[in-house]
């Protein structure tokens, strides 16, 4: 369950002027439901996921994942151990993965980071390939080898690997 209570999130604008970019919002969402989250361009839609997973620092409010409370700035340890609940889908598939890196690599980052070994590593990115409609096959690919429906499914195995 991921719950916010007054989550609020202003970026500085010069000396005394703020971004409002989300404003005390406040939701339950429990597990296995969905929740879409709509809004017109800018609405604060990406900086809240942003925010709720600790890729920007809360301004204020209150985040919870199961009941634990989560910190309104996320060190490098709490990303490794938040990161095993929580994952993010980015919105523009080109931007969102790194050029330089194989499908191998990216997907497969957030479980070398906790050790696995390279065999695992390459099994599971083949299982969660071919279960987002990827060849296995493709693991040796650049980003910039596929269509943008391609790259997104590539940011899908890279969220939902992290089991």
């Amino acid at each position: 369950m991921i719950r916010t209570e007054g989550l609020t999130k202003y970026f500085k604008m010069g000396r005394d002027r703020f971004l409002h970019a989300v404003d005390g919002v406040s939701l339950t969402i429990q597990s296995n439901e969905i929740l879409g989250l709509v809004g017109e361009s800018g609405s604060g839609k990406s900086t809240f996921g942003k925010t709720l997973i600790g890729l920007h620092e809360r301004t204020a409010g209150e985040a919870f994942l199961n009941d634990v409370p989560l910190p309104a700035k996320f060190t490098a340890a709490d990303h490794l151990t938040f990161s095993r609940s929580m994952q993010m889908i980015f919105q523009d598939p080109y931007a969102s993965l790194n050029p330089r890196m194989t499908v191998l690599d990216i997907v497969g980052e957030g479980l070398s980071i906790r050790g696995e070994t390279q065999g695992t590593v390459r099994d599971k990115v083949a299982t969660w390939l071919e279960r987002v409609g990827l060849n296995a096959d493709h693991m040796s690919r650049y980003p910039h080898e596929f269509s943008g429906g391609q790259r997104q499914r590539i940011g899908i195995a890279r969220a939902m690997i992290i089991e």
